[in-house]
């Protein structure tokens, strides 16, 4: 049977709070960073040029609340009404939250699935925690630095702590709790956790931004109203809608829902120069885009 393909793309946070566009895919002439085929990554020149560079994590934890398919745009929430998404289907409703790990080119099972409705969809919908787990440890060309110490090698990885992004403003905390450096046999990684609170000062909501199927547009909210938040460390859920470029059809016959998830973007590095060529303090690990899609037969 034909195969169909229903990609739900969300934007998620960064330390920095930017949201990164691409792979560190380099050259290293314009972009100052890429990756190579054994993940290892190269960056060159000030901190503040090089450009997006995102990658896989070890781990990615995410709490998944709600999916479905859409016949036309949810309604976005506002810091004054809640979302309305009436003209959705349920695919995935966990009222608890179901919570997953994923590893690049991992499929995750998932529970409370509902098959959807025959039927043409344009739109759909997520709903999840804003708490990301991030489990990673890095290999660079680069000398590291664990910001501020003496602390250096060419890995980097993940140290068991938890802030909001709203936080990551000023001077970070020295020594910074949430990553450290040094040669592979120091690297001691552990799940390092990230509350997006805010994609920006005084900014809640995200896009639309274009991906590969289409345009999303994320916001974050509180479950207990469904609306848009106004004030950091405030939202506990983030709602996200997409806009297919393709509508998606479920025929009488399709009988097979998976649902994969790809995190080959799910973190970045947030970190300052050195001041000395090409030597980086690094701050911490933030989380990035994830992807997830249903495969339907």
């Amino acid at each position: 049977m034909k195969k169909l393909l229903l990609i739900l793309f969300f934007v998620l946070g960064y330390t920095t709070q930017a949201i990164a566009d691409g792979f560190c895919e380099g050259p290293l002439g314009t972009e100052k960073a890429i990756e190579s085929a054994a993940g290892v990554i190269t960056f060159s020149g000030a901190e503040g040029s090089i450009g997006d560079c995102s990658f896989a994590p070890d781990e990615y934890q995410v709490t998944i609340y709600e999916m479905s398919l859409c016949t036309s745009i949810p309604t976005a929430p506002t810091t004054g009404s809640a979302y309305d998404t009436s003209t959705c289907s349920i695919v995935i409703n966990s009222p608890s939250g179901q919570t997953v790990n994923m590893a690049a080119g991992s499929e995750v099972a998932l529970t409370d699935f509902t098959r959807p409705p025959i039927g043409t969809y344009s739109h759909g919908h997520m709903v999840i925690g804003n708490s990301f787990g991030i489990n990673v440890t890095k290999q660079f060309t680069n000398t590291m630095f664990r910001y501020d110490t003496g602390a250096t090698g060419n890995y980097c990885w993940t140290l068991g702590a938890t802030e909001h992004t709203s936080d990551f403003s000023g001077v970070p905390t020295n020594p910074t709790p949430y990553a450290s450096c040094g040669g592979s046999g120091d690297a001691a990684p552990a799940m390092y956790t990230e509350i997006l609170d805010a994609f920006g000062a005084g900014t809640y909501n995200y896009g639309p931004v274009s991906v590969q199927s289409g345009t999303i547009t994320a916001y974050l909210v509180t479950d207990s109203n469904d609306r848009l938040v106004n004030a950091v460390k405030t939202a506990d859920r983030l709602f996200g809608i997409q806009v297919f470029s393709t509508p998606v059809e479920v025929k009488p016959d399709s009988s097979s829902f998976t649902i994969s998830f790809g995190v080959n973007q799910a973190t970045s590095m947030q970190m300052t120069d050195k001041g000395v060529d090409d030597q980086y303090k690094v701050i911490a690990f933030g989380s990035g885009p994830f992807s997830s899609f249903m495969t339907v037969e």
